[in-house]
């Protein structure tokens, strides 16, 4: 229920998360969980680590405290996958059609309030973008995230294993999903699904081509066909608007520009203040109305916690790609290099929907490939 919730309402969703965490101390446990938990979650313990030495020497302690609240996940989900059974490839598979149903139920939701709003009063704005998901007081970029991660994993199911019924129902799904990316989704969310769809095309020119494999990779043209026609259509006629990327180049430079110390950064309750301080004082009044961050996940936890900050952070990033190459597990890589992309333009770590959804892959893809390659040590020794 969790899971299914968390792109539905980020109201509901904390509050399982909170139950769930607090069940999790009175079931039955595994023997060695705090073990589990060490192996597991060292990278994300080293990240909250590094927030909480920031509290220190931050003047700005309320703020702090709301960003280790924003980051409650990052402890909550290991601890309660630390004491369940060990997580293997059937309870991944059950946790992504939990979250699928869920956004599935999102989208529905979304798309009848667009349709009632217009009906209402006829304008085109309730099918893009915010006025799109207001609906469940979402923010459009996470939302079109969550849509290319189960984009991403059909297509690498019907790439690999989908037939028959389950196939035709998957390439539904994919359309309806593709659809709302369209409407939601701004130049970032599309460069993330571009990088997807030319990882099928590549697999299917270096691979045995099977009859599942031509039909998957015709329908990713097919989508990347309509992707061009949209940025052509954006470019020649402007009927709407889909580039969010706006000057943040500016606030690239501006954020790198105010850090007074690159070991130790700001603090982490400083950096709001710290960077509407500079954007003052060079004249970048609209973004300090606004309270902008650096948009930039490696920028901002360097501004804030500096290089400590940065390295946990890389660590986080680095660990799950580095045992999807050594397991040779490649629907945790195609799951994550997106989460590259998004780094680039938004501090994905700086709101709820950002952290639930980046722990939440983290640990069930980190704790798969360890239940993995501890099966198969545990083979080898018996041979």
């Amino acid at each position: 229920m969790f899971v299914f919730t968390i792109p539905i309402s980020q109201f509901i969703s904390v509050r399982l998360l909170v139950i769930l965490l607090l069940v999790s101390f009175f079931v039955k446990s595994r023997g060695d969980s705090f073990f589990s938990f060490i192996k597991n979650s060292w990278d994300i313990i080293l990240y909250l680590s590094t927030l909480a030495i920031g509290l220190i020497y931050s003047e700005e302690l309320s703020t702090g405290l709301n960003v280790i609240e924003t980051n409650f996940s990052f402890l909550a989900i290991p601890v309660v996958i630390s004491r369940c059974p060990a997580v293997d490839r059937i309870k991944l598979n059950e946790i992504f059609r939990a979250f699928k149903l869920g956004l599935l139920a999102a989208s529905l939701v979304c798309l009848c309030f667009a349709i009632y709003h217009y009906n209402q009063k006829p304008d085109i704005q309730f099918f893009f973008f915010y006025k799109f998901t207001d609906a469940i007081h979402s923010h459009p970029t996470y939302f079109a995230y969550y849509i290319i991660l189960v984009i991403s994993v059909e297509l690498f199911n019907l790439f690999y294993e989908r037939r028959g019924l389950e196939a035709t129902f998957n390439y539904v799904t994919i359309l309806f999903l593709f659809l709302l990316l369209i409407l939601t989704g701004g130049q970032t969310a599309f460069i993330g699904i571009l990088f997807v769809f030319s990882f099928f095309i590549l697999k299917f020119l270096i691979e045995e081509k099977t009859t599942e494999k031509k039909i998957t990779v015709g329908f990713v043209i097919l989508m990347l066909c309509c992707l061009f026609l949209i940025s052509l259509a954006e470019k020649q006629f402007l009927l709407i608007e889909f580039n969010d990327s706006w000057e943040r180049a500016v606030l690239w430079e501006s954020a790198l520009s105010a850090i007074p110390n690159v070991f130790l950064g700001v603090g982490t309750g400083d950096y709001r203040t710290a960077l509407n301080d500079y954007y003052t004082s060079h004249g970048l009044l609209q973004f300090a109305t606004e309270s902008y961050n650096s948009h930039n996940q490696a920028i901002q936890i360097l501004f804030s916690n500096g290089i400590l900050g940065l390295l946990s952070f890389g660590f986080m990033i680095i660990r799950p790609l580095f045992l999807a190459i050594q397991n040779k597990n490649i629907l945790t890589t195609l799951c994550f290099f997106p989460f590259l992309v998004y780094g680039m333009t938004e501090a994905f770590l700086g709101r709820y929907q950002g952290v639930v959804f980046f722990a939440l892959l983290h640990q069930v893809f980190v704790s798969t490939m360890l239940t993995e390659k501890s099966f198969s040590t545990d083979l080898l020794t018996e041979k």
